[in-house]
């Protein structure tokens, strides 16, 4: 049996088929085509042509892609969205209020206030949603099409219990043909990022779903009846169904699935990575084989929203710059802040513009390193990566629930989210866990921040 790793960039597609052994069975690589799925076809044709297999023959096959970053970026083909946020301060911050006009027009963007929401130690404000408000206004907008909600509760990662409520009188008024993202499955503290990122995912559900079904197609059309996974921001897979869920997980995934490819060749677990792509150069660190994450809010489109992302510094360095000393400088500095004090880490140059810059980029501590296939690391990457399921939630400590107690409710839903997301039940294993006090809180408010990961089942 064999898989399959696909990598959509901007300007090229790579794809890559691995043995059981994870050996690369052949390689090949073309330029992306607008419609992105066309191009996708004729790939897996080089491939298979390569190999001499059958359809039959593929096992799993995964993919990363840049196509959702890109829809945010132009502001093209996204969804329209409503935002329902729950709370009792009204008529404050309107949603997505950092955005770009361009950005919200693209997205149709309206929203409605209902009362609700709960306190930091998770008990209801007082007010409860009201049905027949909601109903009101849903009639009120059905001209305007929209295809997507995005639901946010005030302190909804400790209490979901509103956002769940309102999100089953949706399906109940308007029927199931709407996509709905619900914030606390995405962020934690923080309202605003937490609905800025809920908005950014439903912005995304309809491109992602036309993107995977045509996949699906193609696939189809060489006879290849595999599961397919797709790439996420911190290196790992997720199903086809749950990736539809959170499109928003996928928007560094190319930049992770070469890091991770880098890693694989090497067997370097820890060092650090510089990946020369088409029109720009993206360094980042890997701790234990995988990227390092930030875990606080980042900037998404210029929108800050509390959303798993790599910690990779991009460096205005494309494969078609001449490679003098200003740019080695440039490059240099930026690797030496992902380097420890102490035993620097080896530094792996990949991408399709590598070769020259690493011939040239000289690092007195560490080893420099340039592995085989260093042009197919983001397929590769994608093609060898495990299944992982994460949470970021608060847990309010008190009579009855412990810190230890917190701590291993939050692992059985890290394990429950990487069984969703197509991993072997028997296979989970928890890779990274944080526990911190919530400052300025009276009472003791814990985030738990956990990351388990499985193979595919």
């Amino acid at each position: 049996m064999f898989f399959l790793g696909i990598d959509v960039g901007g300007t090229s597609t790579d794809c890559i088929m691995m043995d059981q052994e994870r050996r690369v069975v052949a390689a090949a690589k073309q330029r992306t085509t607008t419609d992105v799925i066309s191009g996708i076809e004729k790939i897996i044709g080089k491939i298979f042509r390569q190999a001499k297999v059958k359809g039959q023959a593929i096992e799993a096959v995964m993919i990363g892609t840049t196509h959702c970053y890109r829809a945010l970026q132009e502001c093209k083909n996204l969804a329209k969205v409503c935002a329902i946020r729950i709370g009792q301060a009204k008529g404050s911050i309107p949603p997505l209020y950092e955005a770009t006009d361009s950005l919200r027009q693209a997205m149709g963007l309206t929203y409605f206030e209902l009362d609700g929401g709960h306190q930091v130690d998770g008990n209801s404000l007082g007010l409860a949603p009201s049905y027949d408000e909601l109903k009101r206004f849903l009639h009120a907008i059905r001209h305007q099409n929209v295809d997507s909600f995005a639901i946010t509760s005030t302190f909804s990662s400790i209490n979901s219990k509103h956002e769940q409520l309102v999100a089953g009188w949706i399906r109940d008024i308007l029927g199931e043909q709407h996509a709905l993202t619900l914030s606390h499955e995405l962020g934690s503290i923080g309202l605003i990022e937490r609905e800025n990122a809920a908005i950014l995912n439903a912005a995304l559900a309809k491109i992602t779903l036309q993107v995977l079904r045509g996949v699906r197609e193609v696939l189809g059309r060489y006879g290849i009846e595999a599961k397919l996974f797709v790439t996420q921001n911190d290196g790992s897979l997720m199903s086809f169904d749950y990736a539809i869920n959170y499109p928003i997980r996928t928007l560094k995934s190319r930049a992770t699935n070469s890091f991770r490819g880098a890693a694989f060749l090497t067997r370097h677990n820890n060092c650090v990575i510089v990946n020369v792509e088409s029109n720009e150069t993206h360094v980042g660190v890997l701790e234990d084989g995988f990227p390092k994450v930030r875990w606080s809010k980042t900037q998404i489109a210029n929108i800050h929203a509390n959303v798993q992302m790599p910690e990779i510094v991009t460096v205005d360095i494309d494969r078609s710059d001449q490679v003098d000393d200003g740019m080695l400088d440039r490059l240099y500095q930026v690797v030496q802040r992902f380097q420890p004090r102490y035993q620097p880490l080896p530094i792996l140059f990949v991408g399709e513009g590598s070769s020259q810059i690493a011939s040239r980029f000289k690092f007195p501590w560490a080893d420099v390193i340039q592995p085989e296939y260093y042009q197919y690391v983001s397929a590769i990457g994608a093609c060898i990566a495990p299944i992982s399921g994460s949470v970021d939630r608060m847990y309010w400590l008190q009579a009855g629930l412990s810190r230890e107690d917190a701590e291993e409710m939050a692992k059985q839903e890290a394990v429950h989210e990487a069984v969703r997301a197509g991993a072997d039940p028997d296979s989970v294993t928890i890779q990274t866990i944080k526990a911190a006090p919530l400052a300025y809180i009276p009472n003791q408010v814990l985030r738990i921040q956990v990351r388990a990961v499985g193979s595919i089942v």
